[in-house]
């Protein structure tokens, strides 16, 4: 009868401890969705095209675009959102400099503001232009296990390269023909 018990408790500490690991290997499920908003800009606009939503904002060499929208804990465990990992889908003209920080229980939505240093635009074409459809979190999950998260925008953040007076570095030889 002991050799029953202890077996189940063995049993019961081996589940326990690959329900621990599943957990730890496994990303943060976060999902995001509207409403948006943008501040740093004068001007923005949404359309949609096809299955895709963009946002097209115009671009402010230096500036800082601030882009809001909500994010939810889907997860079964807290998670906190600690800042940007280091590692981000380039952009052109776009560069994420900072998160919101938030604290989300399981279920819980929040606002989260991300902003995006502007720059770059004397190296494009006055043509051409850049996105930024996703973003990469670096969060913290039930108080201990960090992780790196990708999440799709809601909204694909567009902008077109300034013609050359509104693009203050930009030279004869600095911008490619087009």
């Amino acid at each position: 009868m002991l050799r029953r018990f202890l077996l189940l408790g063995v049993l019961l500490l081996l589940v326990l401890a690959g329900g621990g690991v599943a957990i730890a290997r496994s990303s943060p499920a976060l999902r995001v969705s509207g409403p948006t908003s943008v501040t740093g800009t004068e001007a923005s606009a949404v359309f949609t095209i096809a299955d895709r939503t963009v946002r097209q904002v115009r671009y402010a060499d230096g500036g800082t675009l601030r882009y809001t929208f909500r994010l939810t804990n889907d997860d079964r465990l807290p998670v906190a959102v600690r800042g940007l990992a280091d590692d981000q889908p380039p952009s052109r003209l776009f560069h994420p400099t900072g998160v919101t920080a938030v604290h989300l229980a399981p279920g819980e939505t929040a606002d989260v503001t991300l902003a995006l240093h502007m720059s770059g635009c004397e190296t494009l074409s006055a043509r051409t232009g850049a996105f930024v459809t996703s973003v990469v979190l670096r969060v913290e999950r039930g108080g201990v296990l960090d992780d790196d998260v990708a999440v799709t925008l809601p909204e694909e953040l567009h902008t077109g390269s300034p013609r050359e007076a509104f693009c203050p570095n930009s030279t004869a030889t600095s911008r490619p023909p087009g």
